[in-house]
């Protein structure tokens, strides 16, 4: 049995000499947010895909694939793999897409975010769910050198984005604040919304270490809620339940991350430090935080700071501590006062809500950090930053096609200059160059991942 704190040694065991759970993991190894090997892994993916299961799952591309396509990479039939296909969308391992109301393309969720939060939010009986938070927490924590946390670290585009929350902001600043950095805003624009077990809570549950905060608060929005929904993962809920929502996280001093995408995000988490495995991230690993945050900072006022020490407490992630300090002429007594480390600051607002002497603000970054302007433009950076960009460009040698690729590469045309320089270095070829040259002048400000196989 594991248990929080046992670690694994190096051998695979018998789970990674199957042919078809090897091939899974290699295959979403290959996917932007990866799957390193680990037998906490190889043991999860037995308790929730079988070997066949694997076979079509490790035969979908790293793209929207058609049911034939799919069941042509599988060896299987196009009745078969479909019945596999919709079981694997009920479990959540897979996402299934209606197009154009005629047919129905597929995509493999990856790790995070994908099914390790869809096995998790909801109550399942035909899943043993405490064994699978055990393997969850074991292969994320369990590794001595964190390998699976510092994989979700590399580079400088993150899974989610943490939104400032609206009421820590002074009226001046309010105004100035753009709709994509507002949870309010977000879910007024939303088109469908819908409310499923928070991932991280229900893990700690099984774990034998569950918080007070309501379990069913994580929303899902858009695209991602109709998909949960279909997939009977999550409930449907109205846009006045997701307000009621995110009222109660910022009451609470839950953190709201957000997808890191400005148009048309996938989710909103309402996040506890007690709870979830990206606070705990943050806390264990500080240099994950040198791109993750708000484009807001906590600002200590030296002279109007108790150092009362309600702003660390609060504090998800532990980015301000309390140090010795002198008076001040409206504290003269002060001994103490608070101080932010800027470069971890989420810029999340908990702790301005917690201070109760306007000794807090939160003010604008001296720098704006970029959000990916959608999920596909989102997936190429993570690629280009891991040094995958080759696996989406390449991920099916019987059937790349032009749209897929035109797709990609005007995405690329659209990046930043050193991201492109990124991107070429990686293919060491002058065909991306010559491309992206090709497509900048005509290129589409809103590239789509779609695919006609």
């Amino acid at each position: 049995m594991l248990r929080p704190g046992s670690v694994y040694n190096s051998s695979m065991g018998h789970l990674a000499g199957k042919k078809a759970y090897r091939d899974l993991q290699q295959r979403l190894d290959r996917m932007p947010v990866g799957a390193p090997a680990h037998r906490a892994f190889f043991e999860l993916l037995e308790e929730l895909f079988t070997e066949e299961e694997c076979r079509v799952a490790a035969g979908i591309p790293l793209r929207l694939a058609s049911l034939r396509s799919i069941a042509r990479n599988a060896g299987l039939s196009d009745d078969s793999t479909r019945k596999i296909l919709d079981g694997l969308v009920r479990k959540g391992l897979v996402v299934d897409l209606p197009r154009d109301g005629r047919s129905t393309v597929y995509y493999l969720n990856p790790t995070i975010v994908g099914f390790f939060e869809f096995t998790m939010m909801r109550v399942r009986e035909e899943v043993d769910q405490k064994r699978v938070a055990e393997l969850m927490w074991a292969y994320m924590r369990d590794d001595p050198e964190l390998g699976f946390m510092r994989m979700l670290a590399e580079g400088d585009t993150f899974i989610a984005r943490p939104l400032v929350n609206e009421d820590a902001l002074e009226p001046e600043v309010w105004t100035e604040i753009l709709d994509a950095d507002k949870a309010s805003a977000i879910i007024d624009e939303a088109s469908s919304w819908a409310e499923g077990v928070c991932h991280c809570r229900h893990v700690k549950l099984h774990l034998g270490k569950r918080c007070d905060y309501p379990i069913d608060h994580c929303l899902a929005l858009n695209n991602g809620a109709d998909y949960l929904v279909r997939a009977g993962i999550a409930k449907r809920i109205d846009r006045e339940r997701a307000r009621d929502v995110l009222a109660y996280a910022r009451e609470h001093g839950n953190v709201q991350m957000a997808d890191n995408v400005r148009n048309r995000p996938g989710f909103i988490c309402n996040c506890c430090s007690c709870c979830c495995e990206m606070m705990e991230a943050f806390r264990t690993l500080p240099e994950m935080t040198r791109v993750i945050s708000s484009n807001y900072i906590a600002t200590i006022g030296a002279d109007d700071c108790s150092g009362c020490g309600k702003c660390a407490k609060a504090c998800p992630i532990d980015a301000i501590e309390v140090v010795p300090a002198d008076g001040t002429l409206k504290i003269p007594k002060r001994k103490k006062m608070a101080e932010v480390d800027a470069e971890r600051c989420l810029g999340c607002g908990v702790c301005r809500a917690a201070c109760e002497f306007d000794g807090l603000t939160m003010t604008a970054a001296p720098q704006r950090i970029y959000t990916p302007d959608n999920v596909m433009e989102k997936i190429a950076l993570q690629a280009i930053e891991r040094g995958k960009l080759q696996e989406l460009l390449f991920n099916d040698p019987g059937k790349i096609t032009h749209r897929t690729l035109g797709a990609l590469l005007r995405t690329i045309a659209n990046l930043p200059p050193a991201k492109q320089a990124m991107a070429s270095r990686q293919l060491k070829s002058r065909f991306v160059s010559l491309m992206t040259g090709a497509f900048r002048k005509g290129v589409s400000k809103t590239p789509v991942l779609e695919s006609r196989a």
